[in-house]
């Protein structure tokens, strides 16, 4: 892997890498904790398995991910943020987890065609424009195997009122554009456009946030 990461118009959060655990643990009051678990739920993994999470920040979902396969099988972590890997590091030697973890962006995945069995990308598409996440979702879909799975659990189309003046306000605030594709709810055909079957949204919560599972067909090699 490469020692410095590679350039990429995507936003990161390279410069509140150190305030992003406690703060984002404190502000979520419990539910980024409950939000893993149910990630982990629908990753459905089976010992031995190889995982690649894209945009893991700080690392995360990617220890529980290691913590879940006890030893077997491998997860590897990515993310643009140079300093948010250097926390993930730090971590994992904390907590004496095998995770391993890279400086890298999702356009442009430094790993072999069909090496991972199982891709989980959490809180991370929106932070990327229409064009990169077309290029990311390809890239995800060419480093699984045949027949590996897909998770994407991000912003989508809200479907309360509540959800709506949080999504849409950031929008607006935060001047995010890279929103909008999540908002409108494109992220399933993004998916399918990449290659990608099954696209299936398998949970709504928080009126704003889906996890989507789908599946690369067994016979494909590139899209």
């Amino acid at each position: 892997m490469p020692p410095e990461v590679k350039a990429t118009r995507g936003r990161d959060l390279d410069h509140v890498a150190w305030l992003y655990d406690p703060l984002i643990e404190k502000l979520s009051f419990g539910r980024e904790r409950k939000f893993r678990e149910k990630t982990l739920e629908h990753l459905a993994l089976v010992p031995g398995e190889r995982v690649l999470d894209v945009g893991c920040g700080t690392g995360s979902l990617t220890l529980v991910i290691a913590r879940e396969l006890g030893g077997s099988g491998e997860v590897w972590g990515i993310d643009a943020a140079p300093r948010m890997i250097a926390i993930a590091r730090h971590k994992a030697e904390a907590a004496g987890l095998p995770a391993r973890f890279a400086p890298g962006v999702a356009e442009e995945l430094d790993f072999a065609d069909a090496a991972f069995d199982v891709v989980v990308n959490s809180m991370f598409t929106h932070h990327i424009d229409t064009g990169l996440k077309r290029r990311a979702f390809a890239e995800m879909f060419r480093v699984l195997r045949p027949g590996g799975r897909l998770v994407t659990a991000d912003v989508d189309r809200p479907s309360t009122a509540g959800g709506w003046l949080m999504g849409w306000g950031a929008r607006v605030l935060l001047v995010q554009k890279e929103l909008v594709d999540n908002l409108r709810g494109d992220l399933p055909a993004l998916m399918a456009a990449a290659g990608f079957h099954e696209v299936t949204r398998v949970a709504h919560v928080y009126g704003l946030v889906s996890f989507f599972t789908a599946r690369k067909p067994e016979g494909a090699w590139s899209n």
